[in-house]
C-alpha cells in the first residue's frame, strides 16, 4: 500500500461534485471535500444535484457551503423526479455533456454498482462523459445493503475530528432527514472506521477509481530539467 499526494497543477483545483439527490455528496464524500477545502482553500468546487425538493435544495446549498469553506462553491440543483432518473436518461446525459467541456482536476460521484437506480445511472454515465478526467466514485450506506459492491481502491484518511465535524454539519443542515432510522452519527462513523481500518488509519472515506493513467517519464519532447542537464 502506497500513499500518494494529490497532484498540484500549479493553479487552483477545479473539483466537480455530482449527486443524484441532496445529501448524497455530503454523505459519500463530505469528509474528503472538507479536507480538500481546508488544505487548498483556493479550490473551485462546482456541485450539481439532479433531483430535489425546495426544502432539501436549500439544505444542500447550506450544507455544501459549510463543508467547502473557506473555498468557494457554485451549486446547481435540478428538479428531475426522485427515483426516476433512468427515465430521464437524455436530460442527465445532456447535463453531463455540458459539464465535460471543463477540464476538471477531480470528479466525485456515485459508483456504477450502487443498488439505487438514480445513483447507478450517474455511476454508469460519469466515466463515459468524463473520459479524460479523474473520477472518484463514492459509496453510500443504505437499506439495500450494497456496500460490498463498491470495491473501493482509493482511500482518503480522516481523523476522528474530521468524521465528527462531517456528521455535525450534516445533522445541522438536513432537518428533513432527522427521525429516519439510519440518520445518526453511528451509521457514518462506523463505515468510516471500517474503511480506515483497511488502510491503517483512524477513519477514511473510500472511493472506486475505474481508470487512471500513471506517467513514469515526461512526455516526449519535454525539455530536461536543470538537474538532468548536469548529469
Amino acid at each position: 500500500m502506497t500513499s500518494l499526494a494529490f497532484p498540484d497543477p500549479g493553479r487552483p483545483l477545479r473539483v466537480l461534485l455530482l449527486g443524484a439527490h441532496c445529501d448524497d455528496i455530503e454523505i459519500g464524500a463530505g469528509g474528503t471535500v472538507a479536507a480538500l477545502a481546508a488544505s487548498r482553500p483556493d479550490t473551485r468546487f462546482v456541485a450539481v444535484i439532479f433531483t430535489s425538493s425546495p426544502q432539501r435544495a436549500d439544505e444542500s446549498r447550506a450544507c455544501l457551503t459549510a463543508l467547502t469553506a473557506p473555498a468557494s462553491i457554485d451549486i446547481t440543483v435540478h428538479d428531475l423526479p426522485d427515483t426516476r432518473l433512468p427515465a430521464h436518461f437524455d436530460a442527465v446525459k445532456d447535463h453531463l455533456a455540458c459539464l465535460s467541456r471543463t477540464q476538471w482536476d477531480l470528479i466525485l460521484t456515485h459508483h456504477r454498482f450502487d443498488a439505487h437506480q438514480d445513483h447507478r445511472l450517474l455511476g454508469e454515465l460519469a466515466p463515459t462523459a468524463f473520459r479524460n478526467h479523474l473520477v472518484w466514485q463514492f459509496e453510500i450506506p443504505k437499506w439495500d445493503g450494497d456496500l460490498g459492491t463498491s470495491q473501493p481502491n482509493v482511500y482518503v484518511r480522516l481523523s476522528r475530528a474530521d468524521v465528527e465535524a462531517k456528521w455535525a454539519t450534516l445533522d445541522e443542515h438536513y432537518l428533513s432527514q432527522r427521525g429516519k432510522d439510519w440518520w445518526d452519527q453511528e451509521t457514518f462513523s462506523a463505515l468510516a472506521r471500517l474503511r480506515g481500518m483497511e488502510v491503517r488509519a483512524p477513519y477514511a472515506e473510500a472511493f472506486r477509481v475505474e481508470k487512471a493513467v500513471v506517467d513514469l517519464a515526461p512526455p516526449i519532447g519535454t525539455a530536461p530539467t536543470q538537474n538532468e542537464d548536469s548529469q
